[in-house]
């Protein structure tokens, strides 16, 4: 902005206060400037004392959800597919993710043999399908906000959905997957034996 811009607004911002002086309860300019200031620091502090956003519950998903050594979790869905996407705890180490590429409709997948793939700056990280089969359904949303997997990894930011070879083979892979609970504590056991690999050949 101008110098001579900014002048004019200070201008203008005097006018209106003495205008206000001379119609309403304040006695003088710094009485108005002072009250004014309080109020303002009352809305910063209403705001910073507001409660923080609840974080989204999976609670009913979680009773139904599998996850793979591979970061995939899977459920199945009413019509008998699988529906596949990224697990809560590998997006929060995928911040940022920019480009989400999944095989199209009508491939054949193979457990544990990359479908896709997801791209973040830094990192580009391999998808697998947690079982074999089909794809029949890839979430288009995806293409255009890649970020609803960090923000929304069990819902909205779903990758695909399998239709599985044949259900014996179904429930010899499901058998391998874990439970979310059972996930959790495997991947804090994974992280702090790379961490420990890490420091040994430091």
């Amino acid at each position: 902005m101008g110098k001579w811009k900014t002048v004019r607004v200070r201008q203008e911002l005097l006018t209106a206060a003495e205008r206000t002086l001379e119609t309403s309860k304040y006695r003088s300019l710094s009485e108005f400037v002072s009250e004014a200031i309080q109020l303002r620091l009352q809305e910063l502090r209403q705001t910073r004392e507001k409660p923080p956003e609840k974080r989204v519950e999976y609670s009913v998903i979680h009773e139904r959800l599998l996850c793979s050594p591979n970061h995939m979790w899977a459920i199945v869905t009413p019509e008998g597919n699988i529906r596949v996407g990224l697990s809560d705890y590998a997006q929060k180490h995928l911040k940022g993710i920019l480009n989400v590429h999944v095989s199209p409709i009508g491939y054949e997948v193979t457990r544990d043999k990359p479908f896709g793939h997801v791209e973040t700056w830094m990192f580009k990280f391999d998808l697998y399908p947690p079982v074999s089969g089909k794809i029949v359904e890839v979430n288009s949303m995806l293409k255009d906000k890649p970020l609803m997997i960090n923000e929304d990894p069990y819902e909205a930011g779903w990758i695909a959905e399998i239709k599985p070879v044949n259900v014996v083979v179904l429930e010899e892979e499901l058998r391998d997957l874990m439970g979310p609970k059972q996930y959790k504590v495997w991947a804090i056991k994974q992280k702090r034996l790379a961490q420990t690999k890490l420091r040994e050949s430091d």
